[in-house]
């Protein structure tokens, strides 16, 4: 829960703007510093280690349940062959250019490591007492690198990503158990507005949940125009033509597309995907072969776009994201949004932090619009909505002022102590970005 907790005093706790600060606090009836929430034990979790945080009543009236999906004691029992067959996957594939000098210092890595090793075993002299001990030191060193650093950081991205026999049946135990989790949730009639929030491989597990879980509802809806889901094909049919989509006339239609389908029956209530620190944005080195392989699974809509990827109606004579079920089909059929339209009606929020000679930013993280839009005839179309953090940037790319550079920043998405103030608010950018992706109040 400590990840969790830390979470909500972000963006729950200290955000004066969700609770009239005149409200007297509701454990005691007096002044109040901070919005108030309780952790409260609930089955739809189906753990006894977690808790549901409940909020207090918030300006619009509605209060927030937190959940968090805790998957890591699934993936135990990692070893160094898993690590190592993943590493050699790596090396041995060209790099896309942004993380190529990263790619470089883990050939600089492995051949240290490989040097000190066959030192170590070649038959020599009996070496001299300070050659013994940094001998000693540095095969200490190199142990406790492989052991906590290799095998317990990377041994879970190395199993989660790639789909060899050994990791298959982890991989389905994590995302069949998220799954169950979202479901219990949308199909419980207490909640209006599910958003879901992931961080580092967490990105990547929870977009394969919301893709999976996605396809129990795409089709459950009233047969009914939507002249909103129009409008918003519309959009993505004169974004791939022009080139160009603006993100907040696409997310407004989301929105409205989103409300529309509701209203109509559907069960679908994931608004936003938020992610931080997604590795997400390396998809055609870490989850596919190659780009072409990338963009060949979204276009066999393996893995959902945003935009969500199109396909021809020689009925209508246009690209749509939705099918019309008809047997005897006519252009004016209502139609179902297909299995892999998760991101007309979800918004997808990125927070990144921009990368510089590793040390500073997060090498993890990047924009994954372009990763994820859909090819159009004058480039990617893109549907994500990515937000430079720790440091900001500005429209050239560059450091925005009153900005600096974080220290191996990838942990510190919802720090309440990193990261630079904007103005006069006195609250991290990068805390009032996520406070903005979550859009708590509606």
């Amino acid at each position: 829960m400590a990840t969790l907790n830390a979470f909500v005093s972000s963006v729950w706790t200290k955000d004066g703007s969700l609770v009239d600060a005149d409200r007297p606090d509701p454990n005691t009836g007096g002044v109040r510093h901070g919005n108030v929430s309780w952790a409260k034990p609930d089955e739809r979790n189906s753990s006894t280690e977690l808790r549901r945080i409940a909020t207090e009543r918030d300006k619009a009236g509605n209060y927030t349940d937190f959940y968090e999906y805790y998957w890591a004691h699934m993936m135990q029992g990692n070893t160094w062959e898993h690590v190592v067959t993943w590493i050699k996957d790596l090396l041995f594939r060209v790099p896309p250019k942004r993380v190529a000098h990263a790619w470089v210092v883990l050939w600089i890595i492995t051949v240290i490591v490989g040097g000190m090793t066959l030192w170590g075993m070649w038959p020599k002299e009996a070496p001299k007492l300070w050659v013994a001990w940094v001998s000693a030191l540095g095969g200490m060193a190199v142990s406790t690198f492989v052991s906590a650093v290799l095998v317990k950081r990377f041994g879970d991205v190395a199993r989660y990503v790639k789909a060899l026999p050994p990791n298959v049946a982890k991989r389905h135990q994590i995302r069949q158990a998220g799954v169950d989790l979202l479901s219990r949730l949308i199909d419980d009639p207490e909640y209006d507005r599910i958003i879901v929030a992931a961080h580092s491989l967490g990105t990547i597990v929870a977009y394969d949940i919301l893709a999976q879980t996605y396809t129990r509802y795409n089709d459950q809806h009233e047969d009914a125009p939507q002249p909103e889901r129009d409008s918003l094909e519309q959009m993505i049919r004169d974004a791939k033509a022009s080139g160009k989509l603006d993100i907040d006339a696409f997310q407004d239609q989301q929105a409205r597309a989103f409300a529309e389908a509701k209203e109509q029956g559907s069960p679908w209530i994931v608004s936003d995907f938020v992610t931080m620190g997604a590795p997400l944005t390396h998809a055609e080195f870490l989850v596919a072969e190659s780009d072409e392989d990338l963009r060949a699974r979204q276009q066999n809509r393996l893995l959902p776009t945003c935009p969500p990827t199109l396909e021809y109606d020689g009925t209508t004579k246009m690209q749509h994201f939705s099918y019309s079920g008809k047997r005897d089909r006519k252009p004016g059929d209502c139609r179902t949004p297909h299995h892999a339209a998760l991101f007309a009606y979800t918004r997808w929020t990125n927070l990144y932090s921009q990368e510089k000679a590793i040390l500073t930013g997060d090498l993890i993280s990047g924009p994954v619009g372009a990763a994820f839009g859909l090819p159009g005839d004058k480039g990617v179309v893109q549907g994500v909505r990515d937000i430079p953090v720790m440091p900001a940037l500005d429209a050239d790319g560059k450091v925005a002022e009153g900005h600096k550079r974080s220290f191996f920043s990838h942990n510190n998405y919802w720090a309440m102590d990193k990261g630079t103030d904007k103005g006069n608010s006195g609250v991290p950018h990068h805390i009032a970005e996520l406070r903005r992706a979550l859009r708590l109040l509606g």
